[in-house]
């Protein structure tokens, strides 16, 4: 009988590692299409697969949070949250996070009316203008660095949905350029513009603002593990891009 029972006991404890639940990863995030945003319900896109598929390597099992940008890194910064997506790197943000390598890239471009007829070579050719910006993103610091001295009437935008609000005063000449990551607001052009006619009436403006940046995740510098856990996510997001490129 304790021959019969130590066994049992053996198998389970085998046994238990394959039944254990994985740790759970509390990320926090906030739409941005096509990088991540809710449909039907669920969170998709193309960094959230990145997300998704970097942690299953990792044995961890994330539980996604989706509010408003400030939200989103207030819990982060705070430790409420364990790590947040898409972000580029800055100096202030360094100090609240563990940066993981690149999971996209980002590459900011003005929009405008199609009748407008602006152009520009340097960002001084803009002085003049009403120039519109999202209010939670981080923009180039040599475009930053210029709106301190530029003369130019800059309107910050903080509404839910700050891109395509800051598209739609495009179109109805409340401002007339809007700086925007390139792929978000030709996505939101393509998605929105049966709900939002005056939308077929905007356009980029050639130029890239800056050089091209990475979007990356960050992990919470107020979780015990935080370092640690950002050289894993690397470690598995190399390995994972090594195989994507066999």
């Amino acid at each position: 009988m304790l021959l019969q029972l130590t066994s049992g006991l053996l198998f389970l404890t085998l046994l238990s590692p394959a039944l254990a639940e994985p740790p759970i990863l509390h990320v926090a995030t906030s739409e941005y299409p096509p990088f991540e945003y809710v449909e039907d319900g669920t969170l998709v896109g193309e960094d959230v697969t990145t997300i998704r598929n970097v942690l299953d390597r990792m044995g961890m099992e994330p539980v996604f949070l989706v509010v408003p940008w400030r939200r989103a890194e207030a819990r982060v910064r705070s430790g409420q949250s364990d790590m947040l997506f898409s972000l580029t790197h800055s100096e202030e943000r360094a100090r609240h996070y563990y940066f993981t390598a690149p999971i996209n890239t980002a590459q900011d471009v003005f929009f405008t009316r199609t009748d407008s007829n602006i152009e520009w070579q340097t960002l001084d050719d803009l002085e003049g203008l009403r120039l519109g910006l999202s209010s939670s993103y981080s923009y180039a610091p040599e475009f930053m660095n210029w709106l301190e001295t530029a003369d130019i009437e800059i309107i910050w935008i903080s509404q839910h949905r700050p891109d395509l609000t800051g598209l739609r005063m495009v179109a109805y000449d409340r401002i007339d350029l809007f700086i925007c990551e390139q792929t978000v607001c030709h996505f939101l052009l393509e998605k929105f513009q049966p709900v939002y006619p005056e939308l077929a009436n905007i356009e980029a403006v050639p130029g890239m603002i800056g050089d091209e940046r990475a979007f990356r995740a960050a992990f919470s510098r107020k979780h015990p593990d935080g370092e640690q856990l950002r050289d894993r996510f690397n470690q598995a997001l190399a390995d994972l891009n090594r195989e994507n490129s066999d």
